[in-house]
């Protein structure tokens, strides 16, 4: 079974072994990972205090640290129409306390593209494009953006938009995945950041 990834990624071809492999999701094959965040950053005391907020969603977080341990897993279900939509549950283990980064990508058949849903339950919406680049390793980055509001997606201005700019990797040497991230907006700066690397956990019983 062709994953919804396969269809979407630009080049999957490209995409180093262990990449193609993590984003083969079926209903069949889940990823579960741990590993540890180098840095977490960025935002100012206003976008932070805003974040804040999104704790209550299982989604944004103010706070930042460094070697901040994490788990991640990804698994496919079905909506009520049968699309396929990858779950993304995402855990940072702060000293005092857990935090969550978890979103819905729902693969939209029409566009040939993923509208990604932050949040339980969502309050962003972001379309966004996958490239495999040339070194095997994949970008990722939003397009357009929404609000949900009485269950229509609200556009938002441009001036809004958390851009985000995601790369993977596989790291030879270390064997692990390598994660970087950083979402600016074109107002506030850098909103936040992050970057660290993990193993499948069976890689690492």
């Amino acid at each position: 079974m062709i994953s919804m990834y396969e269809r979407v990624i630009e080049d999957f071809h490209l995409l180093h072994p262990k990449l193609k492999e993590r984003y083969q999701l079926t209903q069949e094959n889940v990823f579960k990972g741990k590993g540890v965040m180098t840095e977490i950053s960025g935002g100012s005391y206003w976008v932070r205090l805003l974040f804040k907020a999104g704790t209550v969603f299982r989604c944004f977080f103010p706070e930042r640290g460094r070697n901040v341990p994490f788990t991640i897993e990804n698994h496919i279900r079905l909506t009520k129409n049968d699309t396929p939509a990858a779950v993304w549950n995402r855990t940072f283990f702060f000293q005092d306390k857990q935090r969550h980064f978890d979103a819905v990508m729902i693969y939209d058949k029409s566009r040939v593209e993923i509208i990604d849903y932050f949040g339980h339950p969502p309050i962003l919406i972001s379309s966004l494009r996958f490239k495999a680049e040339a070194d095997g390793s994949l970008s990722i980055t939003s397009v357009r953006q929404w609000l949900p509001l009485f269950r229509k997606k609200l556009p938002l201005p441009k001036c809004l938009y958390g851009i985000s700019s995601v790369n993977e990797s596989y790291d030879e040497e270390k064997g692990c995945f390598t994660i970087d991230v950083h979402v600016k907006n074109p107002l506030f700066g850098t909103l936040f950041a992050y970057r660290g690397t993990f193993n499948r956990e069976e890689e690492t019983a």
